[in-house]
């Protein structure tokens, strides 16, 4: 395809829009007064011939672009428009239309709209203070692992399964603090077996999709930062 911008753009709208959140690393390969380099985002759309994706900087418009999404290859486009900053939980963010300089097949899109329930499981390590709240009390722990559907919390005071909690956190790097609620899913520990971590995993019940995103974008670098440093 030519990359005239206009012909860019309509192939961009021509086809079905899907809202995903999905992490996507945009490395910026030609844009006036914009030096080269590297920026984490996340996608709020995608479709075959483009991504709506947030950055923490404004890109000028018709930048050309190289976009990861999450493990794939990267794919060359241009940036098309630029919105005002929205207010997000890792900070004010930039959407951006970039469209493909080459749709993509039908099967990556498929790929994309259902990777979120693939990676559900996906854990990374990482502690910071939690605080749970369960019949107005409120006691502060730590998370010792973290997915987008829950975290583990090692607490001596681990809640019974099935009980519903109020979580407060904030995510490392993360400007605003998030506000879920959660419900117990699984207790581990006890005196019998001092080796086993005492806590409780605790399943998300409300978390936004914008916050989703966020902690996946997290568990993503977390995960790649532990694989190359095990790497031979």
């Amino acid at each position: 395809m030519a990359s005239d911008p206009n012909l860019l753009v309509r192939h961009y709208r021509r086809f079905l829009r899907f809202a995903r959140y999905l992490s996507v690393r945009c490395t910026v390969l030609e844009g006036e007064n914009t030096k080269p380099g590297t920026l984490a985002g996340i996608t709020r759309c995608v479709n075959a011939g483009g991504l709506e994706i947030l950055l923490p900087e404004a890109l000028p418009v018709k930048s050309v672009v190289s976009l990861q999404v999450f493990e794939g290859a990267p794919l060359r486009g241009r940036v098309v428009s630029v919105g005002k900053a929205l207010t997000t939980v890792l900070g004010p963010r930039f959407p951006h239309g970039v469209a493909f300089e080459e749709p993509v097949e039908p099967s990556l899109v498929r790929r994309w709209v259902s990777h979120p329930k693939r990676r559900a499981h996906q854990r990374a390590e990482i502690q910071f203070p939690v605080e749970y709240t369960q019949s107005g009390t409120t006691l502060r722990a730590t998370c010792l692992n973290l997915c987008q559907g829950g975290m583990f919390i090692a607490t001596e005071r681990p809640l019974p399964p099935d009980t519903q909690v109020s979580l407060r956190f904030t995510l490392p790097d993360s400007p605003q603090p998030l506000a879920v609620r959660g419900r117990v899913a699984w207790v581990s520990g006890d005196d019998k077996d001092p080796d086993v971590i005492v806590g409780m995993g605790v399943q998300y019940l409300n978390l936004e999709p914008s916050a989703a995103a966020a902690i996946g974008a997290l568990v993503d670098r977390l995960t790649a930062e532990a694989l190359k440093e095990a790497s031979p």
